[in-house]
């Protein structure tokens, strides 16, 4: 029988092999190379003394139900190739919402390297971003006003106010770390930010990666307080013409860029998956929502999960939000919603209204249930906002 466990500091450097297996150059590292320092908690399924897979865990605030929420986040899943096929996989996402729900955690992310794979695992897919490439001349330039200050990770506190009313509109935006801000953003990076002449402040940023070999710039962020910051920003671009031959820009809720650009024709876009999301515990989720989310009426819903037995079943929801678990035969009655724990997790945040669900069919659900449950799963923007 296997375990889940957290890493200890000696077993570090094999967790650290095991990944690097897989999502490096496939080398096996020198043993006294000093094993980096891991984005969140290092995980292992264990059995018979090996990991049989990986992964790790974080916690991380994000916008969610109105209020910065903490939730849990994985990584670096790795089921090394030896083993993969025998369900470790399955086992160790399994016990890893199990640990959030010990935790008290509702909701978990990830960023999914195939889609079907933890949809089939109960993972829905919560958003998408619009890829651009287009030549640096592409933009307008929107003519000479403010002035553009390159900065570094010391000044990310200038960037936080821009950064935090940009992500605001957005379920499941990350609220960073000052860690976060200078390891995963502003680090071996280029950053710029516009301010009107008749302000201190920013009123926005961007940050962006040069490779000259490529001869690309990689916007990593765009994010700004007003209309006029955007078309300076987007401007800026054109001035790396000498470096760069082409921008590469994904984004989310950007549709704008094919009409406003001096070269429309120039622009290429497509659709790109995001992260994926999935609702730890039912009824504490359920049960954190804002009280202007209560449903109109109580409304039994079943839920079918692959992963946690806890969340497979049916629960009362009623108007003051709260959820209790049904025993199984407590009610004669027939669901108003039944839905997959992947669907549940898009509802949750807003990926899809109850009213788009149920005329996709993607769930069965009664009329009544559907009125009822109208201002619980209701559509909202989502994006996670840093890739990790």
């Amino acid at each position: 029988m296997g375990t889940f466990r957290s890493v200890t500091e000696d077993e570090r450097a094999t967790h650290q092999r095991i990944k690097d297996h897989v999502w490096g150059d496939g080398g096996v590292p020198d043993p006294d190379e000093t094993v980096p320092r891991a984005l969140g908690e290092r995980w292992a399924y264990v059995e018979d003394g090996r990991f049989r897979s990986i992964c790790a865990l974080l916690e991380i605030d994000v916008r969610l139900a109105g209020a910065w929420r903490t939730i849990g986040g994985i990584r670096g899943f790795v089921t090394p190739p030896e083993h993969r096929g025998q369900g470790y996989g399955r086992r160790l996402l399994r016990a890893a919402v199990g640990e959030f729900a010990d935790r008290g955690l509702s909701y978990a992310v990830l960023w999914p390297a195939s889609i079907d794979y933890y949809r089939e695992r109960g993972w829905g897919l919560v958003h998408t971003e619009t890829a651009y490439a287009f030549p640096p001349a592409a933009m307008a330039d929107p003519g000479p006003a403010g002035r553009f200050e390159r900065v570094g990770p010391d000044d990310f506190g200038r960037l936080e106010a821009v950064w935090e009313a940009d992500a605001s509109d957005y379920e499941l935006a990350l609220r960073r770390t000052e860690r976060w801000w200078r390891e995963r953003v502003l680090d071996d990076a280029w950053a710029y930010t516009w301010t009107p002449d008749e302000d201190d402040e920013p009123a926005g940023y961007v940050v962006y990666r040069l490779d000259r070999d490529a001869e690309t710039l990689t916007v990593e962020e765009l994010a700004t307080r007003s209309e006029r910051a955007r078309r300076q920003l987007l401007g800026f671009l054109e001035r790396h013409a000498p470096q760069a031959d082409r921008v590469e820009w994904a984004c989310p809720r950007e549709r704008r860029l094919l009409r406003e650009a001096a070269d429309p024709d120039a622009v290429e876009a497509s659709v790109e998956p995001g992260a994926s999301g999935y609702v730890v515990d039912v009824p504490t989720a359920i049960e954190t929502l804002p009280a202007e989310r209560g449903p109109a009426e109580a409304v039994t819903v079943e839920v079918t999960d692959p992963l946690a037995p806890s969340n497979d079943g049916q629960f009362r929801v009623e108007p003051d939000l709260t959820c209790r678990r049904l025993e199984p035969g407590a009610t004669t009655d027939e669901p108003g919603l039944v839905v997959d724990s992947a669907i549940l997790a898009q509802l949750y945040v807003g990926t899809l209204s109850i009213e788009t669900a149920a005329a996709r069919e993607v769930v069965t659900a009664t009329d009544d249930a559907v009125a009822a449950l109208s201002g619980t799963f209701g559509a909202r923007d989502v994006y996670v906002s840093d890739f990790f």
